[in-house]
Parts: structure tokens; C-alpha cells; sequence
């Protein structure tokens, strides 16, 4: 095992990253918050709308990023199904068909394929004490979990947290869709980090006292108004991440995010005092997420462009 001495920012794919640069057994927490195949294009628009320095460029922030969360069925997709039936491990393999079985080629197939080899990679470069945080929506999390149980394996299973947020739209043909679900597995059963946090108890027999938090968390969404808001569509409440970094990873520890986008689960990581490795392909977003770091380090945060390393945090 080789250790991450100090923080990184990334630009470039996160799977040929994970591959050539994040070693084996090194990181203690992944939270992973990766495209939800909602069929919608993103835009990116630093609510600042200044100027900033990305690795000696300039990007109007009020020209802006987009992204699109759109998957289909391609030569790619196919070319990349194949490879991973060769190479995967048997439990994944046997996923993979399953689900070419059930879903057929399409968009959704195309989406999990993406999704298989970086899962089976970030179970490699996770320590024996480590875990994962997988942010999905309605829409994906069942499959996903499937895919989770070829990777990790279903003993390593540990809960779904229901991230409840209240904001969004409604409908008249069915239950407004007011969550999103987050699977949480170990690395190695019953050995990994973890310290609960504490909410405020609202029960009259604890009055004035606080409890372990349960599996759905009440934490609001960034909205329109919100101080923390940097202009990224999908982006998260601190508070989620602080809650995720702060229960399941030690202090020292190492955080990755491989969709890091505007850089939250980072500013989690470095105000409770762990390392981080943020990896995004998208330059605005990287460029949003190394601005938010500068303001807390006071100091210069570089980002790596195409994953060319390396010029560190200290």
C-alpha cells in the first residue's frame, strides 16, 4: 500500500485516473454522486459570474459549463460490455448479463456499463476499513445495488440512507418525488470506520439531548437564495457530505470523490481536517471547485489538468 501524502484536485476521466494514479488500499472514504441517467442537460454557472485561474487560464465564469446526463446505446458501449466480461470479476459478470437479459441494449445498459468499472475500481483503491457512499435517484438505485452486491458483495452491505429534502416539483399522476437514496457498503464486513453523528433529540423523554441520526437524514437542499450556492446544478448541501465524511472516515484520513463537480465533499474533507482527491472532467466545474478551496486554504489549490500529476497541497 502507498499512502496519498496530500491532497489533490484532478482534471480528466475519473476511471483512467483511478487506474494510473490512486494506489491500492489508500484511501479510507468514497463518496460518489455520479450522473443519474435523468435524461436532462446541466448547465454550470458560477453564481459569481467573476473570472478565475485555472492552471494559468482564464475562464469567464459567466461563459458557461454544461454537462449532459444522457446514455445511449453505441459501438462504445458495446466494445466496452465485451471487455468487461472478459476481465471482471465472476460476480460481475454474471450481473452484466443479467442485466443485458433484462434491460436489453439501451441507454440504461450503456449507463450501468459506465458505471461497473469504475465501482470495481474504487473497491480496489479502498483500505480494509474503508467505505463507499453511492448517491443515486429512484430511477437507478435498485440496479445499482445490484451492481454494488457483484462488486463489494452483499455482506458488505450496511445501509440505505434516505437523503429527504423536500424542495422540487410535483405531479398529478404520481407521489411527489421528494429523496434520494444513498447506499453505503464496506470494503470488509465489520471492520469499517465509523463514529455516528449526533442530531438533536426531539422526543420529550430527551429533551435537551442528542441521538445517533437514523436512515433518512432531513437536511434541505442548496436553493436559490443559499449562502453556499456556487451555480452547480446537482450540487449537495455541506451539510450531507459533512455528515458522511465527519461518521466515516477518521481525522487524517483520505476522501475521494471521483464526480467531485463543484468541490463539496472537499470542503467537507478539508474543514474536518481529512485529505481529499477530487476528480472531475468537466473544467467549469473543477475551476468552481478549486475556487471554494482557495477561499478556505488562503492559499493557491492547483488542479492537474488531464490527470498529469503533480503539484500537491501541502
Amino acid at each position: 500500500m502507498t499512502d496519498i501524502e496530500a491532497s489533490l484536485l484532478i482534471l480528466g476521466d475519473n476511471l483512467q485516473t483511478l487506474r494510473a494514479y490512486i494506489p491500492d488500499a489508500s484511501v479510507d472514504l468514497v463518496y460518489m454522486d455520479p450522473p443519474f441517467n435523468s435524461g436532462r442537460n446541466y448547465t454550470i454557472l458560477d453564481s459569481k459570474s467573476s473570472v478565475e485561474l485555472l492552471h494559468d487560464t482564464f475562464i469567464r465564469t459567466e461563459e458557461f459549463g454544461s454537462f449532459q446526463d444522457t446514455w445511449r446505446w453505441d459501438a462504445d458501449s458495446a466494445d466496452n460490455i465485451r471487455s468487461l466480461l472478459k476481465s471482471s470479476p465472476p460476480g460481475v459478470v454474471r450481473a452484466l448479463n443479467a442485466f443485458k437479459e433484462l434491460l436489453g441494449e439501451c441507454g440504461f445498459l450503456a449507463y450501468i456499463t459506465m458505471l461497473a468499472p469504475r465501482i470495481i475500481e474504487l473497491w480496489r483503491v479502498l483500505k480494509e476499513t474503508g467505505s463507499i457512499y453511492v448517491h443515486c435517484d429512484q430511477r437507478a438505485s435498485a440496479h445499482i445495488r445490484i451492481l454494488m452486491d457483484a462488486v463489494f458483495g452483499a455482506a458488505n452491505y450496511l445501509n440505505t440512507i434516505v437523503w429527504c429534502y423536500g424542495l422540487g416539483g410535483s405531479s398529478r399522476r404520481y407521489w411527489p418525488q421528494k429523496h434520494d437514496d444513498i447506499l453505503w457498503y464496506s470494503r470488509t464486513p465489520n471492520r469499517h470506520y465509523f463514529e455516528p453523528a449526533r442530531i438533536p433529540a426531539t422526543s420529550q423523554r430527551m429533551k435537551g439531548q442528542t441521538k445517533k441520526a437514523p436512515d433518512y437524514w432531513l437536511i434541505p437542499t442548496v436553493n436559490n437564495m443559499a449562502r453556499e450556492r456556487v451555480g452547480y446544478p446537482t450540487q449537495k448541501p455541506l451539510a450531507l457530505l459533512e455528515r458522511i465524511v465527519i461518521s466515516s472516515s477518521p481525522e487524517g484520513g483520505v476522501v475521494l470523490d471521483p464526480f467531485c463537480g463543484s468541490g463539496t465533499t472537499l470542503v467537507a474533507a478539508e474543514c474536518n481536517r481529512r485529505r481529499w482527491v477530487g476528480i472531475d472532467k468537466n473544467s467549469t466545474a473543477l475551476n468552481i471547485a478549486q475556487n471554494r478551496l482557495n477561499n478556505i486554504l488562503y492559499r493557491p489549490v492547483y488542479s492537474y489538468i488531464d490527470a498529469v500529476i503533480i503539484n500537491k497541497t501541502e
